[in-house]
């Protein structure tokens, strides 16, 4: 895909909190809205406080003014992984994470003391996922309602793991014709999941036929029944054919990230197709069908030299290797700085005069890296 007009912009950076898993969504009157999690401090810690920031200008610049918490967090409790969409009437929905902390006791010593990282002066707690939760805004994100719990079951919404019921910010709520919602997750149904040796992840959708106060358990999108591939954090898309297509990324066990894998529905996410294997390495994906037509994915590459690549499909289904392009390279903090890390979990959108917008996270070049916010801007 040839890229025109490229430019790279720095979103948002605090140098206080790193920021990082954006979801970006063009609204109806033309914004943009980047939502994205602050941590609590400088560490990603998956602990922190949902937020975003708006540009008016696609994506060219964005207003500090226009930073916004949508759900705060606390010393007891947090959310991460936030995801935005927009529906017909209007309403901006918002789906994240929820987890809260835990007294350590008799677990002081265990290695999982640190997962998510303690809230300030509170070494000694241990984080732990508790459940899932959907705000609504009904005037272009200036007030929120909420939290409204989302019910997952049969799938767990706590554990041991973060992988418990979880997705990412490209996971953006879906509106079918009908004005049903499709909510496209990650999650185990056993709540002490342990990700070498215990239940595989699968993904599936929930469902809310009244805008999103209740939800219940769809269907399920892909499960490796062999237990060995985990399949997790969708990128799904509604193509103007109806069909929804889904990316997976997938890791084998005992830890191999593998080539995503993709799946099809044409029956509004009630059944889907037999998960088939892409030629694309490379996690989590966001996609999205352009305006011209042809299907496109975005996604991160954790190898050297890292950054985020993307690539043209013509039916959302067939994903070639020699369609694969570099949106932008680098963002990894230096093998020396030691803490738990990631980069890209891109996002993408259109505007309304063609323009491409992506978002990620990378790390800053200081002597104490921290995430920030950036987004690509190209024509295609």
């Amino acid at each position: 895909m040839p890229m025109e007009n490229v430019e790279h912009i720095l979103a948002h950076h605090d140098p206080e909190h790193a920021c990082n898993q954006g979801s970006i969504i063009k609204l109806g009157n033309g914004d943009l809205l980047l939502g994205y999690n602050q941590e609590r401090g400088k560490h990603h810690s998956d602990s922190g406080q949902s937020c975003f920031i708006r540009s008016i200008d696609n994506g060219r610049t964005w207003d500090p003014a226009t930073n916004q918490v949508v759900w705060p967090y606390d010393e007891y409790q947090g959310n991460w992984d936030c995801a935005f969409a927009q529906v017909a009437d209007g309403t901006i929905l918002m789906h994240t994470r929820v987890c809260s902390f835990v007294a350590a006791s008799a677990l002081k010593d265990v290695s999982e003391q640190d997962i998510g990282g303690p809230p300030p002066g509170r070494p000694e707690r241990l984080k732990r996922q508790t459940g899932y939760a959907l705000l609504k805004s009904t005037d272009l994100g200036l007030t929120w309602r909420g939290p409204i719990p989302v019910n997952t079951a049969p799938m767990a919404d706590s554990g041991l793991s973060r992988y418990i019921v979880g997705g990412s910010g490209a996971g953006h709520i879906i509106e079918l014709p009908d004005g049903g919602l499709l909510m496209p997750l990650h999650g185990s149904e056993t709540r002490e999941f342990i990700a070498q040796s215990g239940e595989n992840i699968r993904t599936f959708v929930l469902r809310s036929d009244d805008g999103g106060e209740n939800w219940q358990y769809w269907a399920t999108v892909a499960h490796d029944a062999a237990n060995i591939l985990q399949l997790a954090e969708p990128g799904m898309a509604r193509l103007h054919s109806g069909r929804l297509v889904c990316l997976i990324r997938a890791t084998a066990r005992p830890g191999r990230s593998d080539n995503m894998w993709m799946v099809y529905s044409d029956d509004d996410g009630a059944s889907w197709s037999r998960p088939l294997r892409t030629a694309l390495w490379g996690f989590p994906a966001d996609v999205m069908q352009l305006q011209d037509g042809p299907v496109l994915a975005v996604y991160g590459h954790r190898r050297d030299p890292f950054g985020v690549r993307g690539c043209l499909s013509d039916d959302g289904i067939t994903w070639l290797r020699e369609n694969e392009f570099i949106i932008k390279e680098g963002g990894a903090a230096p093998s020396s700085f030691r803490q738990y890390w990631h980069t890209g979990y891109p996002t993408v959108t259109q505007c309304d005069d063609g323009t491409i917008v992506t978002a990620y996270h990378e790390y800053t070049n200081d002597a104490q890296p921290i995430q920030c916010m950036w987004v690509t801007r190209f024509t295609p």
